[in-house]
């Protein structure tokens, strides 16, 4: 584990998992895995990962929800609200500048075939 990333705990037991970003914002079992949302608590980089976990707890797909501004390697993106939409979640920014996602888990196109992962698209809500 490094100081970016946060171990799991099941029940209140280490499972020998570390997942990106400090804290843990929400978590979701979705039929296709545990979806985990994660950000970094820090305002001068605010960034919402979503990362998600098969049944073994071994990642299965992450994104990184923000986008870059400036000329620094910046993003920015801290959720304020989760609301469910059928099958997706709607991220809903702390501002409106930083408008919202729609996420859903789906089957992703690999070159070795489909696989479920993560479908993610931002609007200015």
């Amino acid at each position: 584990m490094d100081a970016t990333s946060t171990s799991l705990l099941v029940d209140g037991k280490p499972v020998g998992v570390a997942i990106e970003g400090l804290q843990i914002v929400d978590q979701f079992d979705t039929g296709r895995g545990y979806l985990l949302v994660t950000d970094y608590n820090d305002p001068w980089e605010e960034q919402t990962v979503v990362t998600l976990l098969d049944a073994e707890f071994k990642q299965v797909a992450k994104k990184r929800l923000g986008r870059f501004f400036y000329v620094f390697p910046s993003r920015t993106f801290s959720v304020k609200a989760i609301d469910i939409d059928g099958e997706s979640l709607l991220f809903h920014g702390s501002s409106p500048e930083e408008g919202r996602y729609r996420l859903a888990v789906t089957d992703v196109r690999r070159l070795l075939g489909p696989r479920v992962g993560l479908k993610a698209s931002w609007d200015r809500g």
